[in-house]
């Protein structure tokens, strides 16, 4: 959002001669009076937008959304999904140790999840690639191999069927229409990371017989910051495109990904200020690991049949888990399995424009899921099998909206999501008892929304919905203590909430903006604590509050300063959440643990003809890692510079760096166990040091 917001404002404004070089569109599109604007390609035989298309697209939503550009994210680093999301508004990432595992909370969702996902729907390519259950994993999806990624936070998610309290993000990849020839990358810097990509598209026919295809691969490592902490990732993805027909496309996508990732555990407090870069001394002992290989394949099919849009789609992914902890070895094997259809359509009602969507998603997913001991003091060789079972998640969706321009420049909007999902455990490891046990979660889910049309570049907007988040697996299924089997607990309902958002997106002069505040009642909030390294407990809270103000503020400061023709832009993100409980018996009006309560980054940017060089900061506010609101994670600001040559084709470079200062500091946090004094947990995930980038790309 920050650096993209600039470029948006600087061709709005008309003071950027250099947008050959800069293309990327930040700030959705305004839509006109009676005008209504429904994408439905980059071409006419193309199903899949673009990013500016998407603009246009995310413009007609009543609420928060974002897209960010590939030509935003080939300007720097793309080694962590903070770097590709860390500048969009109203999103929380927190690498840990460094690592592709993040941390990910957009509106406090999954406040106190330090592991994986839990919260917001990721997508590739308008298709879930969350397991059934809701939960995800940030390897799936490189970054770096995207054509734009699409933000919908909270319930402006409704086109896909999302209910969550966070929302949705969808990764959108290149085609060989959008895409064509090659593309080659390759990046490298400090603690041993280099990061290799290459990209090939191709077209070949004309008219209805049209095919166009992709292939992407990448390979990334690193030795990481601290001890034990190297990680590994390979990625391939392909997609072809068939036209059989005019207004007609099938479109084919296949993915795999192999993760190894060290994890070297967080530190308590006594050890964070003696060494930052040591493993803790149970991720070292155990060589605490999460490694998998991931296979995907989906399928859509398109039409366009005039006023109305049609989409079906399927598809399957497939992963090996090896995850040692410090307690035991975990392996999983799942097999997850989505369809989905999608009717979109635009016209008239009683002669006022309007426009629809309604559709339905179906899922299906089973893991075999073990737990063994160790066979060894030290290390993680397989023991004896101490757990087993088939847990099983089905979830079927139906979901729909109309919107009216019932006034000139008033859209109205209505929605309504109702979600079914059932949780199945089937305990194999009976020398303990039989722990089998399923639950059933349904919910109704409504929104209500306007969008006013100020003017052709500037929109307000409004809304109210409900959100419902049956619990995933790692909440669903847990260990009464450190050591101890798992076993269901299905005393855990359902997290709801109802919120209302208000904000507004657009330029005037030289300053472009998208701000958006929201306020959400909470009912049943999932809250998490550490029992033991590695292990997390989940219950439900009563009421609770999450409000907060999502921001991104982009200004040209001048133009012709230096030389001619350039340009200094100031970038900023700036968001705030206040999560708190609501008279709560134990903890009254405290804070919820877990996330920073501000976060901001600003950059300080010049540039000329494809030149660039910027300042950056990056800040975070101290935030507790406690019930008790008694012991804080200190906050930081980390300040960096970045410079380089960004062309639409040939060599791009860069060069960047970060943490300048070397600042020792804790970049995410588990939250403590309240029945034990919180100075001896391993609370504290330190951030990386000082470290330097170096970056090349060659585009046909």
């Amino acid at each position: 959002m920050l650096r993209s917001l600039s470029f948006t404002l600087a061709v709005v404004a008309g003071l950027c001669p250099a947008a050959e070089y800069f293309t990327p569109i930040n700030v959705p599109a305004a839509t006109p009076h009676h005008d209504v604007v429904v994408v439905t390609g980059q071409t006419e035989t193309s199903f899949v937008p673009d990013a500016a298309q998407a603009e246009i697209q995310l413009g007609e939503i009543a609420g928060g959304t974002d897209v960010i550009s590939s030509e935003v994210l080939r300007q720097g680093r793309q080694a962590t999904m903070r770097d590709a999301l860390g500048t969009s508004p109203g999103i929380y990432v927190q690498p840990r140790a460094g690592a592709e595992e993040s941390r990910l909370s957009i509106r406090g969702s999954g406040i106190q999840r330090t592991f994986h996902l839990r919260g917001i729907l990721l997508l590739q390519d308008g298709q879930p690639i969350n397991q059934a259950d809701g939960g995800g994993d940030f390897q799936a999806i490189d970054p770096g191999l995207v054509d734009h990624i699409s933000v919908y936070r909270g319930a402006n998610a409704l086109r896909f069927g999302s209910a969550t309290l966070g929302g949705a993000i969808d990764f959108v990849s290149p085609t060989g229409l959008n895409h064509p020839g090659a593309d080659l990358r390759i990046e490298g810097g400090s603690f041993g990371y280099l990061k290799t990509q290459a990209v090939g598209g191709f077209t070949t026919g004309d008219g209805g017989g049209d095919v166009d295809g992709l292939v992407a691969v990448a390979n990334s490592v690193t030795d990481g910051y601290r001890g034990w902490s190297a990680n590994a990732n390979q990625r391939a993805f392909a997609n072809v495109g068939w036209r059989p027909a005019p207004g007609w496309e099938n479109r084919t996508y296949a993915s795999f990904v192999r993760s190894d990732s060290q994890l070297p555990g967080a530190l308590t407090a006594a050890e964070f200020a003696d060494d930052p870069r040591q493993a803790s001394p149970g991720s070292l002992a155990r060589e605490v690991k999460r490694d998998y290989p991931l296979y995907r394949v989906a399928d859509k099919v398109s039409w366009d049949l005039g006023p109305h849009r049609l989409e079906a789609g399927l598809g399957w992914t497939h992963k090996e888990l090896f995850h040692p902890l410090t307690f035991g070895l975990i392996t999983q094997d799942s097999n997850d399995t989505t369809v989905y259809g999608r009717w979109v359509w635009q016209g008239t009602i009683l002669e006022r424009p309007a426009r629809s969507v309604l559709g339905g998603n179906a899922a299906w997913g089973v893991t075999d899921a073990r737990t063994y001991a160790y066979a060894n003091a030290s290390g993680n060789r397989q023991g004896a099998l101490t757990s087993a079972a088939d847990q099983t998640a089905r979830n079927l969706d139906g979901y729909g909206e109309l919107q009216v321009e019932a006034i000139d420049a008033w859209w109205f909007s209505a929605g309504l999501q109702w979600s079914g999902q059932h949780r199945l455990f089937e305990d194999q490891f009976l020398s303990n008892g039989d722990q089998s046990d399923s639950k059933l979660y349904t919910g109704l889910n409504p929104k209500l929304g306007v969008l006013w049309q100020a003017s052709e570049s500037i929109t307000g907007f409004a809304n109210i919905s409900r959100s419902f988040e049956p619990p995933t697996f790692s909440e669903y299924v847990q260990s009464p203590a450190f050591g101890q089997p798992s076993e269901p607990y299905s005393d855990l309902d359902a997290q709801s909430a109802w919120t209302l958002e208000v904000g507004s997106r657009g330029s005037a002069g030289p300053v472009t903006w998208d701000l958006t505040g929201y306020y959400a009642m909470i009912r049943d909030e999932y809250l998490a604590f550490q029992v033991g390294p590695g292990v997390q407990n989940t219950i439900n809270a009563d009421d609770t509050l999450h409000f907060g103000i999502e921001a991104g503020v982009a200004v040209v400061l001048g133009s012709g300063l230096i030389a001619s023709e350039d340009h200094l832009i100031l970038d900023t993100t700036y968001t705030w959440g206040s999560f708190r409980f609501v008279d709560d018996n134990t903890y009254g009006n405290g804070v919820i643990p877990g996330l920073p309560e501000h976060a901001a980054r600003l950059e300080l940017r010049w540039e000329r003809a494809g030149w660039f060089t910027a300042v950056m900061g990056d800040w975070q506010s101290d935030w507790y890692v406690d019930y008790a609101n008694a012991t804080e994670a200190d906050g930081e600001l980390l300040l960096g510079l970045r410079a380089g040559v960004q062309r639409s084709h040939g060599v791009t470079l860069f060069v960047e760096a970060r943490n300048l200062a070397d600042t020792a500091y804790v970049s995410t946090s588990g939250v403590a166990n309240p029945a034990s004094a919180t100075a001896g947990q391993a609370l504290y995930n330190p951030g990386d040091g000082r470290s330097f980038t170096f970056g090349m790309q060659w585009r046909q």
